[in-house]
């Protein structure tokens, strides 16, 4: 809508998009909606200072072709690129220096290039920053603060999540396995959410257990019980990082923590159905030789006489 939308009350203005979700195709897809820069969960307060401060000093030029219009999608030439996202040179763009009417070119391969002042920097300029392109340090220790206030909220919310996985298991459990898909998804839904906040709060293991999850979770994703074990083996760690409050890495302890994790997955997704498989191929065999031993004719008794 900023972009594209009639009633878009400024076009040309600067979009940070802030998400876990920092997948390719999630970014790729914020930059063809026309973001100016993505900024992946988890970030800190400097991190945001340091992207609003380069959105504001160092503006993309925009650009409008037939299918795109927005923040120039890339920073040097690349020759492989499409046309259309190609860098355009001056000599081959007709530039524009009004904002007052957006248009794009009507055949193939024209490029429009804005040349646009700067008005958000000199609003800026006007709110006592100094020196530009700086954020007072009291701004960034208040917004740390604010951050270290939340990460206690996280905490509760958090273990909150955790709890609604684990029913969330139990009720997957208690259908057939064609059936847990739509509970796969709210997993994948929540997981989304831990990887997202955790590193924000001081919680980097809770989003590196998120990670995995949420990647084993995307469908289409195999939903057997062996999957759930591996979902409550995720469950259990994050649960222990918020039980024994491991912040940052975790040190020796948060090494273990993911070891054990690892260990875990392997047991559920290698050993155990291997473990079945020679079960059910001991049982198969053992029920053969019973049919052998049904079928054999007797022993015959005394001579042949």
């Amino acid at each position: 809508w900023v972009r594209q939308g009639k009633e878009s009350p400024n076009r040309f203005m600067p979009f940070i998009m802030m998400s876990g979700a920092a997948d390719t195709d999630n970014v790729e897809k914020a930059r063809d909606g026309g973001a100016s820069e993505f900024l992946a969960k988890p970030f800190s307060a400097q991190t945001v200072c340091n992207r609003v401060l380069e959105v504001v000093d160092f503006p993309r030029q925009f650009v409008a072709t037939r299918e795109y219009f927005g923040p120039d999608r890339h920073r040097k030439s690349d020759p492989k690129c499409p046309h259309d996202r190609r860098r355009i040179s001056e000599k081959d763009a007709t530039i524009v220096y009004s904002s007052d009417r957006v248009r794009r070119p009507r055949n193939d391969g024209d490029v429009f290039l804005f040349r646009l002042p700067n008005k958000l920097k000199e609003k800026v300029g006007g709110l006592g920053m100094s020196p530009p392109g700086e954020l007072p340090l009291r701004h960034l220790q208040a917004a740390d603060q604010h951050l270290q206030r939340k990460g206690l909220e996280f905490h509760d919310w958090a273990l909150g999540y955790l709890a609604t996985l684990s029913s969330i298991c139990e009720r997957a459990l208690q259908q057939s396995v064609d059936q847990r898909a739509r509970h796969f998804k709210n997993i994948n839904l929540l997981a989304h959410e831990l990887r997202g906040q955790g590193g924000t709060f001081g919680y980097p293991i809770i989003t590196n257990v998120g990670e995995m999850l949420y990647k084993m979770t995307q469908a289409p994703c195999p939903t057997e019980d062996r999957a759930v074990k591996v979902i409550k083996a995720h469950i259990d760690t994050m649960r222990s990082v918020f039980r024994d409050k491991i912040t940052g890495d975790g040190g020796e302890i948060g090494i273990q923590l993911m070891q054990d994790l690892k260990r875990a997955i392997r047991k559920y997704t290698f050993d155990e159905p291997r473990a079945e498989a020679a079960a059910a191929e001991a049982k198969a065999e053992q029920k053969n030789r019973g049919v052998e031993r049904i079928v054999a004719p007797p022993p015959r008794s005394g001579s042949d006489d």
